[in-house]
């Protein structure tokens, strides 16, 4: 009795743990393709006026996606609750990983263990690194939802022989598939077991809800022209692509000891990447070599012909790795396609995390087939100790990441409460007057090309629309009380600085650097940091300056969590033209702290 209820706290607690965090971290605030993705399709929703326009809005293309999960919960939420409530949409996104428990206890049954070894899986996917999900609503219902849905429907297909079970499999997949573009690899991944698991009329089913499904998301579909030309990379970024599929399977060990040296960063990604990949490909070539090449030798004798022989001994288990390997490194695949012009860094981007650390959950469970059934218990308890400290882990290295995040949206709401309009220009010829004018009055939005409101000509007049509308219609984006504190704190609670800090500002062309040495920011402090605020008659406009956390051994030397160097760069497109009074200076117990001071111009 004792050894299930710890097999059971060691389950509950880290996912109690997770949810416990996203629910104190997450907040109503949206973030970047939110604007158009969630709030402009809302209200283009609204002014379509026969079902068959609404119909066409929800498949229309985002970007090179079709998104209409995340649509169909942004109506869900609107309906329920009468408002887009970011943190609602975050948190469903998130309750999805509550499915992959079920789904991988189901296939352990297959090898014939017990719920102990569940507990590596539950350290894996309940951990922070996919610290968007919590921030960023899109993020959380996009490519984090698409990964669980196919997982989800292997399991359907292969271990539940009903029809329901086969349509709700394809269901899934059409899901996934219409909510992030890699999705469409569900279908592909799935084959093999349909091909093994159902019958020969849901084999030609399978077929053609392919076919279909495929035709509908490249029907009338169109290169958006924000990406990369797929074959300008493949041409003259093929290296990059290497390394970043490789990588981005790595990723999460990089970022969850924290190495800040970019070389040792991306050797390290990508050696672990290329380990992992590596033996799931030695599995595979191992099976397909002795199931089709009929001059193999089968010698019990050979250790690649022993390995196929236990390969074969749970045929269902690793029909699910394999469907699951496919899908993620699949996935991968198209990533490093799609983004290699954009550089390595592209593969450390924690919104696409979900899908890497699935590859560990695959990797764990293919090592049964290689280890006697004698050693699986000393195995389980290593894999136990290494799985929490990348849990713990996770946590270490996404607070810092929390601290800034909330820093950095609490000043992006206050300074659209402040100043009438969000801030947020993608080209420096971009000071337009329709940029910066309020908006006083309802009007009809159109869509921008395929949906898309980034990154395009004329984006801050349509996002004042969004912003206006969400204010008075869709009854979001009431701040937060502790937003009015943190205002109050900036602009009127002001007081000369005590401290130690030096402070340096370069005036460039098209930025403010501003360098500070011997500054100090409490553990765990939520608001108070060190910021730049700009104030004239007509705006009030903050930045929050970060500073990244040590490494752990530092921290360990030092117990101080975070460095004591600022190093940032503010762009002046990001204010408002005219004569300003800019303060530095440090919040701190509801206190700015002015260190330094002086007027600037805004051309």
């Amino acid at each position: 009795m004792k050894n299930k209820a710890g097999i059971y706290f060691l389950i509950l607690a880290p996912i109690i743990a997770f949810y416990v965090f996203v629910e104190r971290n997450a907040f109503n605030i949206g973030w970047n393709d939110d604007w158009h993705g969630i709030e402009g399709f809302l209200a283009s929703w609204m002014q379509q006026t026969t079902f068959g326009e609404k119909l066409t809005l929800l498949f229309s293309q985002m970007c090179e996606h079709r998104i209409i999960y995340v649509r169909l919960s942004t109506l869900l939420c609107y309906n329920l609750f009468g408002e887009v409530n970011y943190k609602i949409l975050m948190l469903m996104g998130v309750s999805y990983l509550l499915i992959l428990p079920f789904v991988f206890y189901r296939l352990l049954k297959e090898i014939n263990v017990g719920l102990a070894y569940l507990v590596p899986i539950i350290f894996i996917i309940f951990n922070t690194q996919p610290i968007e999900n919590i921030f960023w609503a899109i993020t959380s219902l996009q490519p984090n939802t698409v990964i669980i849905f196919g997982l989800w429907g292997f399991g359907l297909l292969l271990f539940n022989k009903k029809a329901w079970a086969f349509y709700m499999a394809n269901f899934l997949f059409f899901l996934a598939m219409f909510t992030n573009g890699n999705g469409m690899f569900s279908f592909l991944a799935a084959i093999p077991l349909v091909l093994y698991a159902r019958t020969k009329s849901e084999k030609i089913q399978y077929l053609i809800i392919v076919v279909f499904s495929f035709w509908l998301y490249f029907h009338d579909f169109q290169k958006p022209g924000i990406r990369p030309d797929v074959m300008v990379n493949i041409t003259q970024f093929p290296h990059i692509i290497l390394g970043d599929f490789f990588a981005f399977f790595g990723s999460p060990i990089d970022s969850t000891v924290q190495i800040y040296d970019i070389t040792v960063k991306h050797v390290v990604a990508i050696v672990v990447g290329l380990v992992m990949i590596g033996w799931l490909a030695v599995l595979l070539f191992t099976f397909l070599y002795y199931r089709f090449w009929s001059k193999a030798k089968k010698n019990m004798h050979n250790w690649f012909y022993r390995l196929y022989d236990k390969l074969l001994k749970y045929p269902k288990f690793n029909l699910y790795l394999l469907a699951a390997f496919l899908f993620v490194g699949l996935s991968g695949a198209a990533f490093s396609v799609s983004r290699a012009s954009q550089g390595l860094e592209q593969a450390f981007a924690s919104r696409y995390k979900t899908v890497s650390i699935i590859l560990f959950i695959v990797l764990y469970l293919s090592s049964f087939n290689i280890l006697p059934v004698s050693q699986w218990k000393k195995y389980l308890q290593i894999s136990i100790i290494v799985t929490l400290l990348f849990n713990l882990f996770s946590y270490y290295e996404s607070w810092d990441d929390v601290e800034n995040r909330r820093r950095f949206f609490g000043t992006t709401i206050l300074n659209w409460k402040n100043n009438g309009r969000y801030y947020y220009y993608a080209f420096p010829d971009s000071r337009n007057p329709d940029d910066h004018a309020p908006i006083t009055q309802y009007q009809r939005l159109p869509i921008p090309p395929l949906n898309y409101a980034g990154f395009v000509p004329g984006i801050m007049k349509y996002v004042n629309d969004i912003l206006w509308v969400s204010r008075v219609h869709f009854k979001n984006y009431t701040p937060p009380a502790e937003i009015d504190v943190m205002h109050k704190a900036l602009y009127e609670n002001q007081v000369a600085n005590t401290g130690n800090e030096t402070v340096k500002i370069t005036d460039g062309s098209n930025t403010f650097r501003i360098e500070m040495e011997n500054v100090f920011v409490p553990f765990g402090t939520r608001y108070d940091g060190y910021y730049a605020i700009f104030t004239n008659e007509k705006n009030r406009v903050a930045f929050p300056l970060e500073t990244q956390a040590n490494k752990f051994t530092t921290f360990l030397g030092t117990q101080r969590f975070y460095n004591n160097r600022i190093d940032v760069i503010v762009a002046k497109p990001e204010i408002p033209s005219g004569q300003f009074s800019m303060k530095i200076g440090k919040l701190e117990n509801n206190q700015f702290k002015v260190i330094k001071e002086q007027t600037i111009n805004i051309q």
